[in-house]
């Protein structure tokens, strides 16, 4: 059980953080840093340096490429409490590889267009600021779905083969991916019925947990 544990525990400390979001509009966006520069593998990266006073849960990042004729721009979201990690603290940085925007060609132009804080407070528009609520309604719903099918397998006492068969057709989410992971394992590891019984069990209750924890950052 201690390979699941781990696979949880970064969400789950990234989880203990207010969940009220939104009561106030951060006036001015001169609080970020972007830099676009060689990563450690030569690479070309982005990195974000959080030069507010407070630690940030997630940005929109707005991507563009002066390489496009038509100047497209697209929005990207980074939230740490999808990712497992812990909120930028001030004065610290993420640093991405430009390739994990999905942009083509390169983006060369990046900037921050909508960000939270940890203490609820809000940068950019409305609009873009919900990008971030949608996203986490959208893996809140992955949770529920897998649960549904945990807990049905649970109730009517399913097989390894047939748990493998439920999420056989399911699409690639982060949760199935966790559950088709841990079916693996389990085979692996040999486990007992009651071994067996006891991992479904610990994943549903963690999806429940994330997808309840999800569901409560709403706007204000």
């Amino acid at each position: 059980m201690k390979r699941f544990a781990a696979a949880f525990c970064a969400l789950n400390i990234a989880l203990v953080f207010p969940a009220a979001l939104y009561p106030q509009q951060a006036a001015e966006g001169s609080r970020f840093r972007v830099e676009i520069q060689p990563g450690a593998d030569k690479r070309p990266a982005c990195t974000l340096t959080n030069l507010s006073g407070k630690p940030l849960w997630a940005v929109v990042f707005e991507v563009s490429s002066s390489a496009q004729p038509a100047r497209k721009s697209e929005k990207r979201v980074w939230d740490a409490l999808l990712e497992g990690h812990l909120p930028i603290e001030p004065g610290a940085g993420l640093s991405r590889p430009l390739s994990e925007f999905a942009f083509f060609p390169l983006p060369d132009k990046i900037k921050v267009i909508a960000a939270v804080w940890t203490d609820g407070e809000t940068f950019g528009a409305p609009a873009s600021a919900d990008l971030i609520l949608n996203v986490r309604a959208a893996r809140a719903a992955e949770y529920e779905d897998a649960a549904v099918l945990l807990q049905q397998g649970l109730s009517r006492n399913w097989t390894r083969d047939q748990y493998e068969q439920a999420f056989r057709d399911k699409p690639d989410n982060g949760a199935v991916y966790t559950v088709r992971t841990a079916l693996s394992a389990t085979l692996q590891a040999a486990q007992t019925p009651q071994e067996f019984t006891h991992t479904m069990q610990f994943l549903l209750t963690n999806f429940q947990q994330l997808s309840k924890q999800l569901r409560k950052v709403k706007p204000i």
